[in-house]
């Protein structure tokens, strides 16, 4: 299955490409003004060369040509005054008549020789045959086989100025132009989908606290997500997790209290049958009632075991561990807790004729601090207890404690079976018994370890106790020291 998009992928995006075509919409926008833009220059720069070439031809006649504004110039150069013109010689003017507007020339036809002053040869005037008429102000004509865009100007005396400029060079100059004033958009583009990227990721980034918060709680972690710097249209969905965990928790709880509940209520009575089959079992009895006073005894014997281990469990998960390890605070030794434990196994020990051995506890100088002695009491307590279990008679259980600045490392090893690679992430499920085992057991043991390691923080591992069968068991316990 495809995992889901994120929201800030999604969102940028969808910000990312809104942004290009808009982008790329006033980049075509800018670059078409541009580029008309510039070759409308160009054609003012053709007509400003034009312009100052017939200043320059009239200026000989008509010396305050050459500094009247273009409008001026252009004026008089279409009015019917006459230009005056001096000549040399005797200390004589005349003035020299200009054609009259009718017969003033405006065009000259195709074919007809016309001289054209080049920008591209450095203003050179070649003589040249016109395949279209050339007409007065801009067009663009063919000379030596090449598009030029062509400026002329028709003087009141009869004579003309033309200028060209290659169709190519123009085209290109509007295009470089262009492209110049489309650049920044362009630039600007990446630093912006840059910047949109970077504002989603900080905006977005308190969601991702809280999705790290939720990933790194342990499975009975049910307080509520903080809403601190969270964006404002995240806390109601915060806010509605947060009502959801609580009605989570509540039924939790609910469900937890009943079964210790429960099972507290069962073990009184549990408690006073088995005293009361022990007082019996005391009694003469036909040798048909013994066995079935000593099947009574061994029943009520596991069920009462069950109910313990049961409201342990229920204990485990509810939230009086709190208080316990609150209560629990103060400084311990780990060989006063190992005492505490096997006092109670020790008559199950000499049942089974148990070789059993403690190493680690010969030099511990300094008591544990910052841990809940009761924590560590359930977790050692039901691993020694599956491990006397699950041992055969005259079998062997070992304990070893390492301790160090960082950790306090628990070993419990027996002689038993052992138990399948396959199944040892199962057995810390609640009542999961072992495939083919036929030792009796509650399944709560391991799950109860489990349970109070989570809290401590600890790690549990399961392995291989001998290489030769029977295998046996190693459980090992790293807790660490705060």
């Amino acid at each position: 299955m495809q995992a889901p998009m994120s929201l800030t992928t999604r969102t940028l995006l969808t910000t990312v490409a809104s942004l290009v075509v808009f982008v790329a919409a006033t980049a075509g926008f800018v670059y078409s003004t541009e580029k008309t833009e510039a070759l409308a220059r160009h054609d003012a720069h053709l007509e400003d060369m034009a312009t100052a070439l017939a200043r320059a031809e009239v200026g000989v006649i008509l010396p305050r040509a050459l500094t009247m504004d273009s409008q001026s110039f252009q004026h008089r150069l279409e009015s019917e005054k006459p230009f005056p013109d001096w000549r040399r010689g005797r200390h004589h003017r005349h003035m020299q008549t200009m054609m009259p507007p009718e017969a003033r020339r405006t065009m000259i036809p195709a074919g007809e020789k016309v001289l054209i002053r080049l920008i591209s040869r450095q203003g050179q005037a070649v003589k040249v045959r016109l395949a279209t008429p050339l007409h007065a102000g801009l067009g663009t004509q063919t000379v030596d086989g090449e598009a030029q865009r062509v400026y002329t100007i028709f003087l009141p005396t009869g004579r003309y100025t033309s200028v060209a400029e290659p169709v190519a060079i123009r085209e290109e100059a509007a295009k470089a132009a262009a492209v110049t004033a489309v650049m920044p958009l362009l630039v600007l583009l990446p630093l912006l989908v840059g910047v949109i990227g970077w504002v989603l990721w900080v905006s977005l980034r308190p969601l991702k606290r809280a999705a790290a918060e939720v990933a790194a709680r342990k499975g009975d972690d049910l307080t509520p997500l903080s809403v601190k710097d969270a964006p404002a249209e995240i806390v109601p969905f915060i806010e509605s997790v947060n009502g959801l965990l609580g009605k989570v928790n509540a039924a939790r709880l609910r469900e937890i209290r009943f079964t210790a509940d429960a099972a507290h209520e069962l073990r009184s009575p549990l408690t006073s049958m088995t005293i009361e089959a022990d007082h019996l079992a005391k009694l003469p009895l036909s040798p048909e009632a013994k066995p079935i006073v000593d099947n009574l005894q061994s029943g009520l014997r596991r069920s009462v075991h069950q109910l313990s281990q049961l409201l342990h469990f229920a204990r485990a998960q509810s939230g009086e561990n709190k208080e316990s390890e609150r209560r629990d605070s103060e400084p311990w030794y780990v060989s006063e807790l190992t005492s505490e434990i096997l006092e109670p196994l020790l008559p199950l020990m000499e049942k089974k004729a148990i070789d059993f051995s403690v190493e680690g506890l010969e030099n511990e100088k300094e008591p544990v601090k910052n841990l809940a002695k009761s924590f560590i009491h359930a977790i050692l307590r039901n691993l020694l207890e599956n491990a006397l279990r699950y041992t055969p008679e005259k079998g062997r259980v070992e304990l070893t404690v390492e301790r160090s600045d960082a950790c306090l490392t628990l070993e419990v090893k027996d002689s038993g079976l052992g138990i399948p690679a396959s199944e040892r992430d199962k057995v810390f499920d609640p009542f999961y018994r072992i495939t083919g085992t036929k030792v009796t057991g509650t399944g709560l043991g391991l799950s109860i370890v489990k349970t109070y390691a989570n809290k401590v923080g600890a790690a549990v591992t399961l392995s291989d106790a001998h290489p030769t069968e029977p295998h046996g068991l190693l459980a090992r316990v790293v807790i660490p020291l705060k």
